[in-house]
């Protein structure tokens, strides 16, 4: 099983939450931290501050790609003359959970982000893109500034020839993915099956690739269950539902909502009756956020043991009490009702 802490958005505390789960099972179930594609690096790295809360319980993997300019993937990616490769993406997927760790996935801001938008600026041809370094901070240089900004037109949240290739009477629940790409034989939304052997986007020049693109390409290849990660103040019912919306939209499996922040019943009340979901952690704001803080939290923090099953499920790591021989206790979520903390 793979788990992917999904944001409603960016600054939302997925970094804190990793960190808090890791330093929460890392003990007792063999567990992987690994952020595909991160930007803001000139600020910090999410992979150091892990490694600084949590790194002594669990393995900390390398981004595939990392860069400087605190924005949208695919614009950073212009920015330092590179493009973010999805076969470069699914080949270290495939490499890391075939370890004997289980994967915890941090993805970069919110699940709609572009990665790859190769209709915008040069067209992704920038020098060192399809073949330079992967990230870095300072690489591949600062191709694209100028351009970038003197460019007045506005990215479409749905790509014209996706827009047009769909009938006007689907469903909001059974369209397409909001790619181009899916014009280049992607699956639609709701077809995501860990069986299937369906490819991957092609990443060919004109195609658009959105963060969820990526999560439903790995959910294409091994078992994978969303965590969504929001904050409590005001914005989040609607942040939070439109993500449950769209992971369902996808057909990727919700593992329930991580609060960040000081706690808001009614907030929370409302997701959890509205979005349907079956288990909500609360994380309070860590202050100072340090190893110590974040120990402490862990005796809070998914007290009733809700993710354990999903965490053991890749390598059947036993539960105490268990049988020798004997699986995990249960395959997937409790289905107990209610709010969790």
């Amino acid at each position: 099983m793979t788990l992917v802490l999904v944001g409603t958005g960016t600054d939302v505390g997925k970094t804190v939450v990793a960190a808090t789960l890791l330093a929460r099972y890392g003990l007792e179930i063999p567990l992987a931290y690994w952020k595909p594609v991160a930007t803001g690096a000139r600020d910090g790295r999410d992979t150091a501050t892990v490694e600084a809360l949590a790194g002594d319980r669990a393995a900390i993997l390398a981004e595939s790609y990392l860069f400087d300019e605190p924005l949208s993937p695919h614009l950073a990616a212009r920015l330092a003359g590179q493009r973010i490769e999805p076969a470069v993406l699914l080949a270290d997927f495939e490499r890391h959970r075939a370890g004997a760790r289980t994967l915890v996935i941090e993805t970069a801001g919110g699940l709609l982000v572009p990665l790859v938008d190769d209709r915008d600026g040069d067209g992704g041809n920038a020098p060192g893109g399809a073949g330079g370094p992967r990230g870095g901070p300072g690489a591949g240089g600062r191709t694209g500034v100028t351009e970038a900004s003197g460019d007045g037109r506005g990215w479409p949240f749905r790509l014209p020839s996706a827009a047009a290739s769909q009938s006007p009477s689907a469903s909001p629940l059974t369209s397409p993915s909001l790619s181009a790409r899916r014009s280049s034989g992607g699956a639609a939304a709701g077809a995501v099956t860990a069986a299937s052997d369906a490819p991957a986007a092609s990443g060919a020049p004109g195609a658009a690739y959105l963060q969820a693109d990526m999560v439903v390409d790995m959910a294409r290849r091994a078992s994978l269950s969303c965590l969504v990660v929001t904050h409590t103040g005001l914005g989040t019912i609607n942040h939070t539902l439109l993500t449950l919306e769209a992971l369902r939209a996808r057909g990727l499996a919700v593992a329930g909502v991580v609060l960040d922040g000081p706690p808001n019943r009614e907030n929370r009340r409302a997701i959890e009756r509205f979005g349907d979901v079956e288990a909500i952690f609360e994380l309070p704001h860590l202050v100072p956020l340090d190893r110590e803080e974040v120990a402490a939290a862990t005796r809070h923090f998914d007290r009733h043991g809700h993710l354990a099953p999903l965490l053991r499920l890749r390598r059947h790591v036993p539960a105490r009490g268990d049988r020798p021989g004997e699986g995990p206790r249960g395959s997937g979520p409790s289905r107990r009702r209610g709010p969790l903390a």
